[in-house]
């Protein structure tokens, strides 16, 4: 009997704070009882796995797409209770290689980075993931994998790789955080105005440079007129060099265009 009263007492502090027997998907809910100082890499790939399946709960942000040369990339921010949970960075250089990197966060402190790259040369195609897991921006394992077919990756374990005695805190980590953030909000280098609007008939684009010389640029496909793209393209000369507010989403690799009046989804949309 004793033991039948202490299974109900826990099951009432379980309704009362929300909790159960059964394994939330909820992202907190993985690391919830644990810190920072005793991440395993387990535990913060179960997190990362949460956060993954649980992406629609989170509001998204979405940067332009940037371009220098042959590369261009865009990323993705997720957030909750003004919290970043989640980056995601992608990249592609021409057809010479292409790169998807995911950054976890659990109370705004980075735990995980993913690397996924794809990258051609002249002996064929190579197949990359990488793991790094940090505690305290301090990394503690980092692991990979290289096959020349993707399903031959999907196949392969994780090899673990030395790590360096250094036991200090990587800036460059922080740093590298610090960039995405930028290129999410358009802050710094990829701040851009207007620079023209093109006119061919079978496709139109915003064309927009950053205000520091030489540095990223960024174009976003016109599909449907509204009073701001009438606007550039009766009168491109007042714009030139200001900064444009609009909306945009990113399909298949570009940035479209939002009117105002249009009935697009807002998922996805810069804010």
């Amino acid at each position: 009997m004793k033991s039948v009263y202490y299974l109900v007492l826990i099951c009432t502090f379980s309704a009362l704070f929300g909790c159960n027997y059964i394994k939330s998907d909820h992202p907190q809910a993985e690391l919830t009882d644990e810190n920072a100082t005793n991440l395993t890499a387990q535990s913060i790939i179960n997190y990362a796995n949460s956060i993954d399946k649980n992406l629609t709960q989170f509001s998204k942000n979405t940067s332009l797409v940037y371009m220098l040369g042959d590369l261009s990339f865009y990323v993705e921010k997720y957030t909750q209770n003004n919290q970043t949970v989640l980056l995601i960075e992608h990249s592609y250089n021409g057809g010479t290689s292409n790169s998807l990197k995911k950054y976890y966060f659990k109370n705004d402190s980075l735990i995980l980075e993913t690397d996924k790259n794809e990258l051609v040369n002249e002996d064929g195609t190579v197949f990359k993931d990488a793991r790094t897991y940090l505690r305290n921006n301090t990394v503690f394992k980092i692991e990979n994998k290289t096959a020349s077919t993707q399903a031959a990756l999907t196949s392969l374990p994780y090899i673990g790789l030395p790590l360096s005695n250094n036991n200090k805190p990587d800036q460059s980590y922080l740093e590298n955080v610090n960039s995405l953030n930028n290129v999410v909000n358009g802050n710094d280098k990829f701040d851009v105005v207007f620079e023209s609007i093109t006119t061919y008939p079978d496709s139109r684009y915003i064309i927009l440079r950053s205000k520091i010389q030489n540095s990223y640029s960024a174009s976003v496909l016109v599909k449907e007129r509204d009073a701001l793209i009438d606007s550039l393209l009766n009168d491109p000369i007042n714009f030139k060099d200001q900064k444009l507010k609009f909306k945009w989403v990113v399909k298949d690799k570009e940035a479209v265009y939002v009117p105002v009046a249009s009935n697009t989804s807002a998922s996805g949309l810069n804010k």
